[in-house]
This record gives C-alpha cells, sequence and structure tokens, in this order.
C-alpha cells in the first residue's frame, strides 16, 4: 500500500496491480522459459511481465513523469495485492482495514486488462463473472470388466455428458435461457463497431489449428460469445485412465470441474444455486450424483465515463495511436473490479491493460508488448493530468 501526496489537486485517485503470478506451464518455444527474461521483436517474454507485474511499475512511472514535467495530480494511494491469480480472497479485508487511509476515491484505474489489438487504446467496459462446480457420478462399488458390465449399468461417463446436456447444448455451445441476460444496447453497438474495424482480426487472441472452425462466422456474435453470454468449459477430470494404459474396465466412478463464464450482471451466486439444482436433479439412471461448489464470481458492467474523462481518453488514443480509442468486454472474470466497484460506488473506474493478440497469459510464451506498455503508461500519466483539475 503506497501513498503519494496530492500535487496542485483536491482529487483523489487509486491505483490497483497484482504482483503475484500464475504457474509455469509446459510448451515454452525454445530459449524462452517463464523465469528467464527475453526480449524479442520488442516483446519480454516470461511469467506475469505482462499479467499483471508491470502495474507497479507503470503506475509509479506515471507519477514521476507527471511531476517532472510540471503537471499535477490528485492524492494517489497504489494497492498492489499478492493473491489475485487465487480470486482475490483476502484483498477485501485489507481494503477494509485500510478504508480510513484511502478515503473517499474520484478515480480508480485498475491495470490488469488486455487489448484487441496493439494499434489503438482499448478500454475493457465489462467482464464476464464465473461459477465452477466439480461433477461427481458413482455407479459401482468397484470397477469392473467393461466385457461384464457395460450393458448392466449405464457408464459414469455417460451420465456426465447427459447432465452436461441439461447446461449446454452439444451441438451449438447455447447454455440454457436462465443463464443469459439481456445486453445493453450501447454493448451491442460497441461489438458491431469493433466486428466491423478489426473483422478476422478478432480472432487474433487466439491459436486455432488450421481447418478449425470458429464458433460463428459473424465477428460480432463471436466478440458478444465470449463478453455477455454464458459459456461452459470443462477444465478438469479424474477418474479417466490416461489413453496409453487405459483397459477394458468400466470404471465406478467419473468426476469432472465445469467453467461456467456468466453474463457481467448476472449474479454469481444465483447462477451457481441454480446450475448445482440443475445438476442434481432427477439422476439419470439413478446414479450418485454429487458436486463440489467453487466461490462463484460476479461479473462487472461500467458505468458510462464522465465527458472529462472521456475526452481524456480521445485525447491520448489520438495523440500516441492517431485514432479513437475502441471498448470492449473481456471474456475472463477480475472478480477484485467487481468488488472494489461495489466498494466504491461513487467513483470512476477505468479498466485497462497490455494483454493483447497472443500475449498468452497464464500459459506459454507470455509477452509483455513493450510498446503497447510505454503508450499504456503514458495513457495513465495523461489521465492522472487531466482529472486532476
Amino acid at each position: 500500500f503506497i501513498e503519494i501526496e496530492a500535487r496542485n489537486s483536491s482529487k483523489s485517485v487509486m491505483l490497483y496491480g497484482h504482483f503475484d503470478k500464475q504457474p509455469h506451464f509446459d510448451g515454452w518455444a525454445e530459449g524462452l522459459g517463464p523465469i528467464t527474461p527475453v526480449i524479442r521483436d520488442g516483446k519480454l517474454y516470461g511469467r506475469g511481465g505482462a499479467d499483471d507485474g508491470y502495474a507497479l511499475f507503470s503506475s509509479i512511472l506515471a507519477i514521476k513523469a507527471i511531476q517532472q514535467n510540471g503537471g499535477s495530480h490528485g492524492r494517489t494511494v497504489i494497492c498492489v495485492e499478492g493473491s489475485e491469480e487465487s480470486g482475490s480472497p483476502h484483498l477485501m479485508h485489507y481494503i477494509n482495514a485500510l478504508k480510513e487511509r484511502i478515503g473517499q476515491i474520484d478515480l480508480m484505474v485498475c491495470l490488469d486488462s488486455g487489448a484487441l489489438s496493439y494499434d489503438t487504446l482499448w478500454i475493457t467496459t465489462s467482464l464476464r463473472g464465473c461459477a465452477m462446480i466439480d461433477i461427481t457420478v458413482d455407479i459401482l462399488e468397484e470397477a469392473i470388466h467393461s466385457g461384464v458390465g457395460s450393458g448392466f449399468v449405464a457408464d459414469s461417463f455417460m451420465i456426465l455428458r447427459n447432465i452436461l446436456d441439461r447446461i449446454e447444448d452439444s451441438k451449438t455451445g447455447i447454455v440454457c435461457e436462465a443463464l443469459h441476460v439481456k445486453i445493453p444496447e450501447k454493448r451491442l453497438q460497441d461489438a458491431e463497431k469493433v466486428a466491423a474495424l478489426l473483422k478476422e482480426k478478432v480472432l487474433e487472441r487466439i491459436k486455432i489449428l488450421p481447418g478449425v472452425k470458429p464458433a460463428s462466422d459473424d465477428y460480432k456474435e463471436l466478440l458478444l460469445n465470449t463478453t455477455w453470454r454464458p459459456r461452459l468449459t470443462v477444465t478438469g477430470q479424474d477418474g479417466l485412465a490416461p489413453v496409453e494404459i487405459a483397459g477394458n474396465v468400466l470404471r465406478a466412478s467419473t468426476s469432472m470441474r465445469i467453467s461456467v463464464r456468466l453474463p457481467p450482471t448476472l449474479d454469481g451466486k444465483f447462477a451457481s444455486d441454480y446450475l448445482e439444482e440443475l445438476i442434481l436433479k432427477d439422476p439419470p439412471h439413478g446414479a450418485k450424483v454429487s458436486t463440489k461448489r467453487r466461490t462463484p464470481g460476479s461479473g462487472w458492467s461500467a458505468k458510462e465515463f464522465s465527458s472529462q474523462l472521456e475526452t481524456s481518453l480521445q485525447n491520448s488514443s489520438k495523440n500516441l495511436w492517431g485514432q479513437e480509442y475502441l471498448c470492449f468486454g473481456e471474456g475472463g472474470s477480475i472478480p477484485f473490479i467487481k468488488q472494489l466497484a461495489d466498494y466504491f460506488p461513487a467513483c470512476e473506474i477505468l479498466v485497462m491493460g497490455v494483454l493483447g493478440p497472443q500475449s498468452n497469459a497464464h500459459a506459454c510464451n507470455e509477452f509483455l508488448h513493450i510498446d503497447y506498455c510505454k503508450k499504456i503508461t503514458s495513457v495513465l500519466a495523461h489521465t492522472l493530468n487531466d482529472l486532476s483539475k
């Protein structure tokens, strides 16, 4: 927790970042690694540089730039946490303990988001929530030869497939209607604008294998799918033997973890309650179905910017990139933003970051785009100076 006195301003600002990182992960390219910093083609490779190691340094450098160039800034508090990648379980304890020192906030800036390209300023206007549930299906007291048991009792994996069909259409990927929300008109317009500008570039953030088709041929629909619509992913499983040693066995049990991304305005607890009830209701074939819930997280949807912040961001984008900034929603969940937004309801919130196409946070070959990081730091400096008036 860092406090910096105001410089010719009565405003108050809070800057956020986190220093903890994801596990190392396998599959790094030759010469690269999670703890070996390497610069190639203007990119700094290594775990956590872009998510979110730069945030503290950008915050300090932005303040320093303002002071060295005769600008002004509000009283600034910088909060850097160490458990964001674990869902920020400790953050609000410390925010509450520091409540008096933080005081009233006019602007909060969260440097932990991304961009759809590196040729303009991208502002994050929404985040999806997340409901994670572990599902276990037990059918036998012990495993048995599949030649003996199959046909007498349903396979536990088949029962799990039936349960997943309650949540998701297995042909289209569309999740049950109860988890959808009405998408705000402004966000529909944002998606249409971004899709028209980027076209196929909207897919650059992910590396699809040649011949594999995206979920839609409509780029606007793809953007809405990954920002304002629920989607299910199976992220883990237990009970299935590795292929190379799998025998002809009808297994006694199968477990899997599902992660359901939720629309920004849907309550996470409601979604988790609904999913658990859907999973446990009327077990197929009378199987023993059990669940273990992870703490759900609600998403976040930004308020409209004040004219002062809007003007500042537009000027920064035009000066640094030569064009207007663009808005987009992040498909992931950053739980602390919703928590902080609820804790400081009166302040403006600006969310931006450096995680652009192929920056690969959480996975192999993560990199920080150095030039984009410099520009984001410059945007921060100009914003703090402009809003200090």
